[in-house]
């Protein structure tokens, strides 16, 4: 009971998890967002994340190739882009949700999964 005789209220906090590799990350502890430049031709680039009690970036490797004319740059920055479309969505989602980066069978780069 809350001082004066009212009753407390409590409003679930909606969550968002991220999967990256074998960890999941709450959506909230994502501070910064960017993406790698690959050493070597034959790398991909990275989506590497700063989350808040994380030391070290957090990356996600995107599966794109550098080429020679900047088409893999593009798409990796619009991938990068819609990471932080598909989180704004989570949060919106009133149950939750679980972003994943999609596989070759999806149909979208980022998979959006509703919790509960």
């Amino acid at each position: 009971m809350r001082p004066g005789g009212g009753k407390w209220w409590i409003v679930a906090k909606r969550d968002v998890w991220v999967r990256i590799g074998d960890d999941l990350v709450r959506g909230d502890t994502i501070v910064g967002i960017s993406v790698s430049d690959p050493p070597y031709g034959y790398e991909t680039f990275k989506i590497m994340l700063k989350v808040t009690g994380h030391r070290d970036l957090v990356w996600l490797d995107s599966g794109v190739y550098e080429d020679e004319e900047g088409a893999g740059r593009e798409q990796v920055n619009a991938l990068a882009d819609g990471f932080v479309d598909t989180l704004a969505r989570g949060a919106a989602m009133p149950s939750g949700a679980l972003i994943r980066l999609g596989s070759d069978e999806d149909d979208s780069a980022w998979v959006l999964s509703s919790l509960g």
